[in-house]
């Protein structure tokens, strides 16, 4: 793929088999307000009655948004690597753009997508071994 550039060729294709591949830009934010940046490292003190009226401390740390943008990351890749449905046309041309910058969106296909794109199905209620014959043959 040439630099600063969003489409990737290739000179040479080969005639038995052909793949074309495109990696999924997976976009994720976190929000904060300017007294969560300013309290991030300390600890909140609720003090709370307990018993006879004696002040128990209960110390409750906020969450680094560093990590919360990291598990939100984790959370969104983990499932577009799984559900994403592709927004590449048949010509290679991805069919969404940012609408600021109009730059293209390239999303690629998920593992589901792609299994149920080329997988048989069978709706079956009790599992046989008719059912089991009928499924090795179908993947043998």
């Amino acid at each position: 793929m040439p630099e600063m550039h969003e489409e990737g060729y290739c000179k040479y294709q080969s005639n038995i088999s052909r793949f074309r591949g495109y990696i999924t830009q997976f976009r994720n934010d976190e929000t904060y307000s300017a007294l969560y940046a300013a309290m991030e490292d300390t600890f909140v003190n609720i003090s709370q009655g307990k018993g006879n009226g004696a002040m128990q401390e209960t110390v409750y740390k906020m969450d680094k948004k560093e990590k919360v943008l990291l598990e939100n990351f984790m959370f969104v890749k983990n499932n577009g690597l799984l559900f994403n449905k592709s927004s590449i046309d048949k010509n290679g041309k991805s069919t969404i753009q940012d609408p600021t910058t109009g730059r293209p969106i390239y999303i690629g296909p998920g593992l589901i997508p792609q299994i149920e794109a080329y997988a048989d199905k069978y709706a079956y209620n009790k599992m046989t071994v008719d059912v089991l014959n009928t499924i090795v043959t179908t993947m043998a």
